[in-house]
């Protein structure tokens, strides 16, 4: 009796769960930024029925869990916050512990303000020289772009038709910009990574006033060699510099996510438009590979308007909008990538907040390295020991010799 009634309090409390957990609905072209053991997600869109609904939430990564059904994730659901606004096809970026929201569709203003200690949210007001556009209203000029924040200044490169940098310095909320001679092809739907006091800028696309679908996939930029274009702005100088790369370099890449693996030195490109490549760059010698994943898994669909986020030893990939021949689905899928080690990645399902990245020795193996050492110190050891107890050994003998002696001389009488 005891053991059916476990059985129905077990099932009344996971029904309880299954009604009343919040889970997220599918989306694309959202924000995901992790602080401190969380992974805020933000804004989004489902294709031609407008903005996705519970435009905030975050998922706890300090708690394990399985992406065989998202209902059972450890999803928190914070959109009942008073201010918040909703956005698709934003750009975001993470001071300490605030998340600035920039541009894209939106209904509040171009910059959105979020405090995740006092779950404030906020439109602050900004000054200086304020992005603007001739094709977009108020407040929309930067769509489907990247920021990288450095020193409490975040830099936007490009926007609708601009070859353009635009820094927001967070302390004064006062926009700057800055132009070149030399300028990035790619305006939208690039990525950007912040590698010491440089951004790498890897694709993307130079979008016109063409519909949404057609002008993503026709319009990722290659360079005059066709190949895919990467650059690195300097922000000490405000100088671009054009990056040549070998390898497996591919020729297109817009509308895709990445991550940046300090750990390893590697850039990780996954899927975009009209593509089902994962892609690896070396930020060291700037070569590109396809990187060795030993199980399948993974999206089965071409993918794009995703997010992909490190978090610990795993990239996870959310969301996104599924590409087939005929129409666009919405995903609401999540995928686990283990990267621990640098030669060979899997797909897995189960997320462990302990699992960590495998450092890289910092010296290659060598006939001095620290095994051999060891062996090396053992025989010398040996040697060293050896030689010592021939010397007590040659001393002691020469103490005892008289005495030795002696016994020989008394056995010698006595057997005469």
């Amino acid at each position: 009796m005891k053991t059916l009634l476990s059985i129905v309090l077990f099932c009344l409390i996971n029904f309880h769960k299954s009604i009343f957990a919040f889970v997220p609905s599918g989306r694309a072209e959202h924000n995901a930024v992790l602080i401190d053991k969380r992974l805020y997600f933000h804004g989004g869109a489902r294709w031609r029925d407008g903005y996705a609904p519970d435009q905030l939430f975050y998922l706890d990564v300090s708690k394990s869990f399985t992406t065989y059904d998202i209902s059972l994730m450890p999803w928190i659901n914070l959109s009942s916050i008073s201010g918040v606004s909703c956005k698709t096809g934003a750009t975001a970026c993470a001071d300490e512990t605030t998340i600035y929201y920039i541009g894209g569709n939106h209904c509040g203003g171009l910059v959105s303000k979020f405090d995740t200690i006092s779950l404030q949210w906020s439109e602050p007001t900004t000054s200086g020289s304020i992005p603007t556009s001739t094709f977009e209203r108020p407040g929309e000029e930067m769509k489907w772009v990247q920021c990288v924040i450095l020193e409490h200044k975040i830099h936007i490169y490009g926007g609708f038709a601009a070859h353009k940098m635009n820094i927001l310095d967070t302390s004064q909320l006062y926009w700057s910009s800055f132009t070149s001679s030399l300028i990035y092809s790619g305006t939208q739907y690039y990525s950007a990574t912040l590698l010491n006091d440089s951004i790498l800028y890897i694709g993307g696309t130079f979008r016109t006033l063409g519909p949404f679908y057609d002008s993503t996939l026709s319009g990722c930029q290659t360079n005059s060699n066709q190949e895919l274009p990467i650059s690195i702005f300097n922000t000490n100088d405000n100088t671009w510099r054009v990056v040549t790369t070998t390898g497996q370099i591919p020729t297109k890449k817009c509308n895709y996510a990445s991550v940046y693996i300090p750990q390893h030195n590697r850039i990780l490109l996954f899927y975009g438009a009209d593509d089902v490549t994962i892609n690896s760059l070396d930020t060291l010698t700037f070569t590109w590979t396809i990187p060795v994943i030993l199980n399948s898994g993974g999206p089965l669909r071409r993918l794009m308007g995703h997010t992909t986020t490190l978090i610990g030893a795993y990239v996870l990939i959310a969301f996104g909008y599924y590409l087939t021949d005929d129409r666009t689905l919405i995903s609401s899928d999540i995928f686990l990538l283990d990267v621990s080690h640098k030669d060979s990645y899997n797909w897995v399902t189960t997320y462990d907040p302990i699992n960590s990245i495998q450092p890289i020795p910092t010296s290659p193996t060598s006939p001095t390295s620290p095994s051999n050492i060891s062996i090396g110190a053992a025989i010398a050891g040996m040697i060293v020991c050896g030689i010592i107890g021939m010397i007590i050994g040659g001393v002691l003998i020469g103490l005892l010799r008289p005495f030795i002696d002696h016994i020989n001389r008394v056995n010698y009488d006595r057997l005469q």
